[in-house]
This record gives structure tokens, sequence and C-alpha cells, in this order.
């Protein structure tokens, strides 16, 4: 059935994901607007679809979508401040470009089921700006954690930063003066909003040194010891993994350790110069890079993705297991009986036949992902 057939139909869907998995189900629509979210046997005119909450991209660095496809190198060559080749480029990219690259990215999210991402945007107040000049009402939600232009910002130009963004997002602990990260976190717990810093990326860090900075969540953690994940959970401190980064620098995540050590998980697909900012393909990465190590379920693994991401950012402060008419959704079109694998192997942003924002269905563009 086609897209535009589909949206005129009053049901969509035949599986509806819930926190315990899938169940028959389907949406009611009228006049383009959800009117509720049924469960049961759908009627025979729903197209073949499963629902979920809409994708979460917990983390990424959309700036550095000028610099796409990035060359080989190690972590530090690649993207280490202040001199690694993203600074460079992102030092040296004329406005317009930067502003392209960012645009790309958010039409690539947006096309493939993304409602709500969280960006790590350098260069300081003009990055912040930047980035809000390139959105526009089709565009996902964001929440925005600048960062400091300067290596040893005053304590104004932190406040300043604050006024213009939801938090303050850190590369390395190792790349920065303690008292700084200290005072930064200080005053973003103090303004009411985010503090997210890098960890153990590339090598073992001090995780009681970190965590004594109160972070909202940590990024990567692949070389976390059991000990540091389980001072994470201790401490209620969730973390974000980004695998087809991880991959692309030779690391893994490790996201069946994390997830037994009992912390919270999301994901995000990071560098927007490694990989475009679609979270079908991240989840497909996530899933196979873990089943070397045991693996994670489809259900788990399309958490990681939906919920996961919820909980990590709080957004709104809906945070719920189960789906409703309040949180964003996502259809994708399905030939399988078996929803999730076929989600977590195989579906394509093509596969997405409706995104529902705001109890809205708004129709997804062709997008060859």
């Amino acid at each position: 059935m086609a897209l535009s057939e589909q949206m005129k139909a009053k049901n969509i869907g035949r599986w509806v994901l819930t926190s315990k998995g899938i169940e028959r189900g389907y949406l009611r629509i009228e006049e383009g607007l959800l009117s509720e979210v049924c469960y049961g046997a759908p009627p025979s005119d729903s197209p073949r679809g499963v629902v979920l909450p809409a994708f979460v991209n917990a983390h990424t660095h959309v700036g550095d979508s000028v610099a796409y496809p990035a060359p080989q190198g190690t972590v530090q060559e690649i993207v280490g401040p202040p001199d690694g080749y993203k600074h460079r480029i992102l030092r040296s990219a004329p406005t317009d470009k930067k502003m392209k690259g960012i645009q790309e990215s958010l039409t690539t999210m947006a096309s493939s089921g993304t409602t709500l991402f969280c960006d790590f945007r350098e260069e300081g107040l003009d990055g912040v700006r930047l980035l809000g000049k390139a959105m526009t009402s089709d565009s996902p939600a964001s929440v925005v954690l600048g960062r400091p232009a300067q290596q040893t910002p005053t304590d104004e130009d932190v406040a300043e930063l604050l006024r213009e963004c939801d938090g303050i997002g850190m590369s390395a602990s190792s790349d920065w003066p303690i008292d700084v990260l200290s005072m930064i976190s200080r005053k973003a717990r103090a303004a009411g909003k985010l503090f997210a810093v890098h960890a153990s990326e590339v090598m073992r860090e001090d995780i009681d040194a970190i965590l004594r900075l109160r972070p909202s969540y940590l990024v990567h953690m692949c070389r976390a010891s059991e000990e540091d994940l389980e001072a994470c959970r201790e401490s209620r401190v969730p973390v974000v993994v980004c695998p087809s980064s991880n991959r692309f620098f030779g690391l893994d995540p490790g996201i069946p350790r994390i997830l037994k050590a009992g912390v919270s998980v999301a994901l995000g697909t990071d560098n927007g110069m490694i990989t475009r900012p679609n979270m079908l393909k991240e989840l497909r990465v996530a899933y196979m890079l873990s089943r070397p190590m045991g693996g994670i379920s489809t259900l788990e693994a399309v958490n990681l993705a939906t919920i996961g991401g919820r909980k990590v950012l709080n957004a709104d402060a809906k945070i719920t297991t189960e789906i409703s008419k309040e949180m964003d959704l996502v259809v994708i079109d399905v030939k399988d009986d078996d929803p999730l694998t076929e989600l977590v192997t195989s579906a394509r942003s093509l596969s997405i036949t409706a995104t529902i924002r705001g109890g809205k269905v708004w129709r997804t563009s062709a997008w060859n992902g």
C-alpha cells in the first residue's frame, strides 16, 4: 500500500511495542491526528507495521558533518582537541558549509524516525547559535549541550553559554584541567541543566574522579572495568554508547556487559563526519556488534534507541515504558511475523511509513537509507 493511502487509512500497524515485548495492536488515526492506541487483533485494513517510541539519538556531533567522510586515524588524531582533524575543519570551514552539513544531518534524523537528539556542540556560543539557526519546524527536537570555546573559560563564559543551551557536553576529562571541569559541572547543576562528559573511550580513566564531577551521564566507556561500571550503577550515572563510531576506531562499547552491570544505557550515532545519524543503522550495528560478547535481545536493542534515550535525557520528564498518545511514535513496515528481529537486522529508513509527533501524523520523505 502506498504511503499516501496508508495515511488516509483509519488504522496503522499490526504490532505495538510494550515493555514486555511485542503485542498485537494498532493506531487509530482520525484526520491526521492520533486518536487512540489500540491493543488486540488489528482490523484487516490496517497496513503491516510495528509501532514503537520514536528514536532518540542520545549523542551526536552534528557540527562536524561538514567533514564527512572522515579520514582514517586514531581518536586523538581525528577528534582530539584542540588540534585534531575535526577541530581544524571546524575552525577553517565557512559558516555556510557548516550550516549545510548540520541541515543534512537533521534531515537524515527526521527521515529515519528520530524525533529527539542530544548534541555536543563545540565552538562556544557561536556553535550553539549556528545549530539553532539550522533547525526548522521539520527538524527533530533538540537537547543542545554547549562547550566553552576557551580551554580555561571564566565563570561568566560558562554562565553565558548556559543561558543559551540545555547544558554542557565535554570531551574526555583528560582534555581539561580538573578545576575547570569542576566549575563547569557546578554551574550547570546550579542552573538545573545537564553536564555530560566522554569517559574511558580509548584508555581507562579514573572513574572516581569523573563521578566526583556528578555528571548527568557518560559517553562511551569502552575501556571501563567491571568495577567502573559498578561505580556507575551505584551512582546511578547512565552511559550512552556509540557503536558505529567506536567500530570506526577499532573499539567496542561492550553493550552486553554494561547492561549486565545494571547501568542504564542509551544509543547515539556520535560524529557526523564518521557516520550519518541514522538510528536504524545504529541499532543494527549495536545488535550485531554485541553478538560476540554474548549478545543482547532484540527488545534490549530497540530499547537502547527509544526508551533508553528518554531515560538518560529525561525528555520532557515523560519517562514511560508504554506506548501512549503523549509519546512521539514511529511506524515501521515489517514483512515478517517477528517484527523486532526484522527491525534490528534489516529495516531501513525506507521502511518507515509514519512518524507521529505531538499527536500529529508527520509523513516521512523518501530516504535512501
